[in-house]
């Protein structure tokens, strides 16, 4: 799946802006043609940032007794950037405005695309994730709290080369 230019043009332009991170510096290839795309396994760097897709409102509402508490996550994250010597942290949530005060609290370091009105506007929310998604992809390490912390649940990417590891 390739998603839309534009998309993937502000996603581009926030990991440069804020991440230090370009598909040249971290060695990811790109086609506009994905059948043309050859990737060897584990060729790719990542950008220098752990990213963090951090399940929350309509989730907690299904799965309540699955949603890491704030404080836990945090403590998870700063984990994943202490082992992965990474000092940024790209997060993408759904988190309510006062989750996201506390979380920005609890992980000062942490980076998020907020887009302005005209931006949301523009996007919609589901453009938006799009973005979110595009910038966590390009990240040296992911991780996806979808499970108390530490969780079986919980998957982190880390490439080289790409690898799943299961926290817990």
């Amino acid at each position: 799946m390739v998603f839309a230019r534009h998309l993937r043009a502000v996603g581009d332009e926030f990991r440069s802006r804020y991440l230090n991170s370009t598909d040249e510096a971290d060695r990811i290839p790109f086609e506009e043609d994905w059948t043309k795309m050859k990737v060897t396994l584990g060729s790719s760097l990542g950008g220098p940032y752990l990213a963090v897709h951090l399940r929350r409102k309509d989730f907690i509402w299904g799965h309540r007794e699955d949603v890491p508490s704030l404080d836990g996550a945090v403590k998870k994250i700063r984990s994943l950037m202490k082992t992965h010597q990474l000092d940024k942290v790209f997060v993408a949530t759904d988190a309510i405005r006062t989750e996201h005060e506390t979380l920005k609290k609890l992980l000062p370091e942490m980076l998020r695309f907020e887009p302005t009105w005209e931006e949301l506007e523009l996007y919609r929310d589901g453009g938006v994730a799009i973005i979110d998604q595009w910038i966590c992809a390009h990240a040296r390490c992911g991780h996806v709290h979808t499970a108390p912390l530490p969780a079986v649940g919980s998957t982190v990417f880390c490439p080289p080369p790409w690898r799943l590891v299961r926290a817990g």
